[in-house]
């Protein structure tokens, strides 16, 4: 999924970024913004599921589960 975003403000190392047309909101640690973003700027979002890794996650977590059902 792709969208796109505008940062409304920076403040205390958050920044609050409108998601949709209607003024809509939500805040996210500035550190994950592109490097020089600054309020008014038009940026990119984009989320993936990393399908390996998670499958990963959830074996290595099944076998920590499986080890401490046995004691």
């Amino acid at each position: 999924m792709k969208t796109t975003l505008v940062i409304d403000r920076i403040e205390d190392g958050w920044a609050v970024v409108e998601y949709n047309k209607k003024g809509k909101t939500f805040s996210m640690p500035a550190a994950l913004l592109p490097e020089g973003a600054e309020e008014g700027d038009v940026i990119d979002l984009s989320i993936s599921v990393k399908g390996d890794e998670t499958l990963r996650r959830r074996i290595r977590l099944q076998k920590i589960l499986e080890d401490n059902m046995d004691d």
